[in-house]
């Protein structure tokens, strides 16, 4: 265990370790904080460390204290700060220095403390002040409050970390968490040792430097290294804010559970200065030290700098008739002078040496692909007069008049044509109106006639042939100007209509980049503030199980031949009690379909989920618990690709006048887009058929496509989806769903499991092992670790979850009260694995680090799982 110092009133402690300074917030001294009672004593304060906080309420503006605290040595320290999150502002420096801003934007562990349980202003969380280099001796930290709401502050606890740090309110680091709910146990893993004696640890996976052989790059539908090897990208979002130190214990823990290529996704420009163009250093500093640390465990790297929802325009970026305040959807695709400023923000970073490493981001093989956008479409509801204001509206009008006269003659001729005109046509002033994105609905054209139709299309293929005249415009920037040779990903968002838009967005990206990418998320219903990306006390859920709805998962991808396709995004989302079979039908049908890339979302540090807020935890052993059996199954290709299900053959021609729907891609259960749950039901082929077979579309004339290439439809698939039985089985014999159990078995030679219902399936045979579990939902997964098959491997994993929540999780009547706090809760495994060739078999459990845990008994080949571990190694 990591020992601390704690500072406490009067008295330093005795130095015991060099990772945590642990410093009681009363102990502050303050000639400008002011308390007052109901602020600093109608609290729950056997909450608060050492019982009591410092406060200041209707103070002086800027109030700030100071404290005295030994460091033990010189390294790169995180201020965390335990203080009130709510409506709050506070700076922190060091002897004196320059002030850092503690986000107070991404509170954790929060709780409220009202002694009356009001939800007012009284409330306590963990807050990441930022990273400073401090030298070994005394240092005096001060703290002052920029909040306007009564000047007020509220601190707890400061926390000087040099190591990874897991907030737990009061609980200090080092302190074994144990809490448990009756039915679970405590799931706290100590820091990872990395050990050589760890039972499993998939490093070896990856190169010893990511790009050592080489840059990734494509090759017909696959990825292969510099060496000509065919890559699966087991992925995650996942970067670390804590410095690098911090960000190499996140990536080699990736490495271990399999990860081979992280997606670093922020905002890298600077929005606080007069200098639109300019970056945030600390920005580009998060991004240098992530690249860095996961170059050195193998892992690559995927830029994401762009989303339009990180940004709102302002006066000072130039960009005349704005809708100032607005998030600048669209723009990327058609507006010169905010091209250019994504240029200078793309060349800035791209150009940067990284000092951690000695290269620039564009030289360095590690960095894999640039992401050009995140989830933003011309073909979806964002792009509206209102959130473009009406100069950049305008431009795109004049551009689409543009398009018309190249097309037609003139916009009176495309005018002509349509035989349609709209009240705001003005073809004179060079400017043709265009339709919302309504009327590029299936819908909505089966509402209109045949003119209106017309001018739909057209409109359709303006904005195509627009995205993609963008696309490789700054495709070629990023190559020629700032010298990235790595893989360029178009974007990921859905449109206002997948059956009728969906093939047409997908288009854009093969006929412009590299890559085919989406995004998927699985939820139930979740309603609140601020739901689409948090889980708070007070919000309103339902719970929704994967294996009882395939046609609602975001697991039915529709294959682009002759282009490599990743989903850069996918998770199940919180709160839902039944996200055990996530990671492991991800695995398993994204092989099945020749899916070329996964990422998991997300992680913001290497240490375990404690924050009951977040809505997409990757550090959960639901989530990271589950990758090593699933990363390596996806990584070794253990089940067999499917044969083509479904191909649907296409000209470019028909995608761009809108008479090709055939396949669409399957549902994305996503809280954020009411409605996208709708996407493929309406579809020729059936959606469950990327549930049996690959489901391709070949798009004859795109450089790449197979020649020759012939629509079909397997005539298997009549057997293979069963909907009398609500069963799909794969073309290979691989996988099979029993939606109407809600069961999915996975038997292939090297990897055998069972996820969904388990407790009402009963005996679960496969061809090597037998699966009985008395939970009501778990997954129960085995594999070789190493390559031969069950039958005569000598080292197999097992690998079992039920369910997960975090101590202190209060629900009733479908409302959250409490979300939570550390220690995770797993409820207990109750099941047991009986292997065919049982013989001379032995097991041993490990812990959350894969570290041993002690021997398990084994008889006749029956293996009775320990009811408080994720993971089993069976020898023979």
């Amino acid at each position: 265990m990591r020992n601390l110092l704690l500072l406490i009133p009067l008295a330093l402690a005795a130095a015991e370790s060099d990772d945590f300074v642990w410093v009681e917030g009363e102990s502050g001294r303050s000639a400008t904080f002011r308390p007052h009672p109901w602020y600093s004593d109608a609290v729950r304060k056997e909450q608060l460390s050492g019982g009591a906080w410092l406060t200041t309420f209707d103070g002086p503006a800027g109030a700030s204290a100071s404290w005295t605290v030994q460091v033990p040595r010189a390294a790169e320290w995180t201020l965390w700060l335990r203080a009130n999150p709510v409506q709050a502002g506070l700076d922190w420096r060091v002897d004196g220095g320059a002030w850092q801003a503690v986000d107070a934007a991404h509170p954790q562990d929060q709780l409220n403390i009202a002694a009356d349980g009001k939800p007012d202003l009284r409330f306590v969380a963990w807050m990441r002040g930022g990273a400073a280099r401090l030298e070994a001796g005394a240092r005096t930290v001060e703290v002052r409050t920029t909040a306007t709401l009564n000047h007020h502050a509220g601190i707890d606890v400061l926390l000087l970390a040099a190591a990874p740090f897991t907030p737990a309110g009061k609980t200090r680091p080092g302190t074994v968490l144990s809490d448990a709910e009756p039915g679970c146990f405590a799931f706290a893993p100590p820091p990872d040792p990395f050990a050589a004696g760890a039972l499993f640890d998939l490093r070896a996976l990856n190169e010893g430097r990511a790009g050592e052989r080489g840059r990734l790059r494509a090759r017909g539908d696959e990825l292969v290294d510099g060496a000509g090897r065919p890559q699966r990208l087991w992925a995650a979002n996942a970067a670390s804010d804590e410095g690098i130190e911090a960000a190499r214990y996140l990536m080699r823990r990736l490495a271990k559970n399999g990860v081979n290529m992280v997606r670093l996704h922020g905002l890298v420009a600077d929005r606080t200065g007069a200098d639109p163009r300019a970056l945030s250093p600390a920005a580009v500093e998060r991004v240098c030290v992530n690249v860095a640390a996961a170059a050195e465990q193998g892992i690559y790297v995927h830029l994401s700098t762009w989303f339009p929802l990180w940004l709102e325009l302002k006066p000072g970026d130039g960009i005349e008739g704005a809708a100032l305040g607005r998030h600048p959807f669209g723009l990327l695709l058609f507006e010169p002078r905010f091209q250019a400023l994504y240029k200078a923000w793309a060349k800035a970073l791209l150009t940067t040496r990284n000092p951690h490493t000695g290269r620039t981001l564009a030289e360095d093989p590690a960095v894999a692909v640039w992401e050009l956008q995140n989830e933003d479409s011309l073909f979806f509801w964002t792009l509206a007069r209102e959130n473009l204001g009406p100069g950049p509206w305008r431009t795109l009008c004049e551009r689409f008049a543009a398009w018309a006269r190249e097309r037609h003659g003139s916009p009176e001729r495309a005018l002509a044509a349509w035989g349609v005109r709209l009240d705001d046509d003005a073809p004179g002033e060079g400017r043709l109106a265009l339709l919302p994105p309504w009327d590029l609905t299936g819908d909505a054209l089966a509402k209109t006639g045949p003119a209106r139709q017309a001018r739909v299309a057209d409109q359709a293929r303006f904005y195509a042939e627009l995205t993609v005249a963008a696309y490789r415009e700054l495709a070629g920037f990023l190559r020629q100007e700032c010298g990235f040779q790595g893989l360029i990903s178009a974007s990921n968002w859905i449109t206002a209509d997948d059956r009728r838009l969906g093939a047409l967005e997908r288009w854009t990206y093969a006929a412009s980049t590299d890559l085919v990418d989406r995004h998927g998320y699985f939820a139930g219903e979740h309603k609140g503030e601020a739901a689409g990306w948090s889980v708070r006390a007070g919000h309103t859920w339902s719970d929704r199980a994967a294996v009882l709805e395939p046609a609602a998962t975001p697991l039915a991808f529709v294959q682009l031949a002759g282009r490599p396709s990743i989903i850069s995004e996918i998770a199940w989302s919180r709160p839902n009690r039944f996200t055990a079979d996530g990671v492991l039908l991800t695995a398993s049908y994204a092989a099945l379909q020749g899916v070329d890339g996964v990422f998991a979302f997300a992680a913001r540090r290497g240490t375990w989920w404690a924050d009951g807020s977040e809505k997409w935890p990757l550090m959960t052993p639901g989530v990271l618990g589950q990758f090593p059996a699933a990363a390596l199954q996806y990584r070794r290709g253990d089940l067999a690709p499917a044969p083509v299900a479904v191909r649907r053959v296409s000209a470019s021609a028909d995608l761009l006048a809108l008479r090709d729907a055939g396949v669409a891609e399957g549902a994305s259960s996503d809280v954020r887009v009411p409605g996208a749950a709708a996407a493929a039901v309406r579809a020729e082929a059936d959606p469950l058929a990327c549930l049996a077979g690959r489901v391709e579309r070949v798009v004859s004339d795109l450089p790449g496509a197979p020649a020759g290439a012939a629509a079909l439809s397997d005539a298997r698939l009549a057997t293979a989806v069963d909907r009398g039985a609500r069963v799909v089985a794969s073309l290979t014999g691989q996988l099979r769903w029993d939606w109407g159990r809600g069961l999915v078995t996975v038997d292939a030679p090297a990897s055998q499991a069972a996820t969904g219902f388990l407790g009402k399936a009963g005996e679960i045979r496969l061809t090597d092992v037998t699966i009985r579990c008395a939970n009501e939902y778990a997954t129960v997964h085995v594999i070789s670790l190493d390559g031969a098959p069950l039958a005569r491997s000598r080292r197999m994993l097992v690998q079992a979850f039920s369910e997960e929540r975090l101590f202190g999780w209060r629900a009733a009547g479908g409302r959250i009260d409490d979300p939570g706090r550390a220690p995770i809760n797993v409820v207990e495994i109750d099941a047991s694995v009986t292997f065919a060739a049982g013989a001379g078999l032995r097991a041993q459990a490990a812990d959350g680090n894969g570290m041993p845990a002690g021997a398990v008994p084994m008889a006749a080949g029956r293996l009775v799982l320990p009811r408080d571990r994720l993971y089993v190694v069976v020898s023979r």
